[in-house]
């Protein structure tokens, strides 16, 4: 009986480490994507208001691209879609036009 009660007792000192807690959330790391479901439809500039990408990384092992679209809701969308794809380098192309080129000064002699 004694015994048992040691055993019972080493087996929750077990259980309560904190490794076991990183090997739960080595299982469980899409519990902190935000993207539960992805469409691929399309929806044109005009109407988004506001595009985040969220790389890969803390505890999100997917690439995660969300608007917010001018009425408010907020959609996740399908990364590999094509025409996300040409999005986002639409969107990149524009950021590289748009920043002023940085200011050329020589020294004199």
């Amino acid at each position: 009986m004694r015994l048992s009660a040691a055993a019972l007792l080493l087996a929750l000192l077990v259980c309560s480490l904190s490794p076991g807690q990183g090997i739960l959330e080595a299982y469980n790391t899409n519990l902190k994507c935000r993207c539960k479901k992805v469409t691929s439809r399309i929806f044109r500039p005009p109407h988004i208001r506001q595009l985040q990408v969220r790389t890969p990384g803390n505890g999100c092992p997917n690439t995660e691209i969300i608007i917010q679209l001018k009425t408010t809701s907020i959609v996740c969308l399908n990364p590999q879609a094509k025409w996300v794809q040409q999005l986002l380098t639409f969107i990149e192309r524009r950021k590289l036009r748009s920043t002023a080129p940085a200011p050329v000064t020589k020294k004199g002699s």
